[in-house]
């Protein structure tokens, strides 16, 4: 059954690619997909992603699925930067739809969350930049290839107990490494909270060193979650 699974998200990646690349060729742009699976105790999930060049920057769109259902889809749109511009996160049957966009008071936050509306502005430092996807916006490459050590950002929540609020992340680089699991040299970065919120929460993350791809997490579930584990089954471009 498993395998089956497998089989059929493979089938659906390789549709999705095949409109992202027809898209592509015929607009001149670049465009990626990839498929991680997550294990996060008994429950086993997978991330669709798919990027695409614009001429003013990126746009980002996932699918989560649990088996052959949807949980919840995100588009995300940068700057050339990286930095986030705008982010819409639904969440299928759970009333939950909301759209952050950037502006020069902060992010402003509007929708609905589980029924109730919301329109809020969160603002923020102006030497920390508002990274929606991390780590999988585009921009952590350069990070990751540079000689900064850390850097500090900010990030909206999806689940409880930070659902829609945003927070400050810190990325810290530890040691390069070979990876027997990963079968490639990868430079681990970890990731938490900021101040006394990183004691509930923070996991490591595997970029790959050629390419600055990243290919696995393993750490802390959300706070009263279990533990998780994400590796990247599958890539296309």
């Amino acid at each position: 059954m498993k395998q089956k699974s497998r089989l059929l998200l493979q089938r659906m990646l390789s549709v999705i690619l095949f409109a992202l690349l027809f898209l592509a060729s015929s607009s001149g742009i670049w465009a990626q997909v990839l498929l991680y699976e997550e294990q996060r105790g008994d429950e086993v999930f997978h991330y669709h992603y798919s990027f695409l060049e614009t001429p003013d920057g990126y746009t980002i769109h996932v699918a989560r699925l649990q088996g052959s259902d949807t949980t919840d889809k995100q588009i995300l749109v940068t700057g050339p930067d990286f930095k986030t511009l705008s982010w819409r996160y639904i969440r299928f049957g759970e009333e939950t739809d909301v759209l952050a966009t950037l502006r020069p008071d902060g992010v402003h936050i509007e929708g609905v969350l589980d029924g109730d509306e919301m329109d809020d502005i969160e603002e923020l430092d102006d030497d920390e930049p508002w990274i929606q996807l991390f780590p999988m916006n585009p921009g952590m490459e350069n990070f990751i290839r540079s000689e900064e050590e850390e850097i500090v950002f900010w990030s909206i929540g999806t689940e409880s107990p930070a659902d829609m609020e945003i927070n400050s992340f810190s990325a810290e680089k530890e040691e390069a490494e070979y990876s027997g699991e990963f079968a490639c040299e990868v430079q681990k970065i970890n990731f938490s909270p900021t101040g006394w919120k990183s004691f509930f929460w923070d996991g490591d993350y595997y970029f790959r060193v050629t390419d600055a791809r990243v290919v696995g997490y393993r750490g802390d579930g959300a706070p009263g979650k279990p533990s998780a584990k994400t590796t990247l089954i599958k890539e296309e471009k």
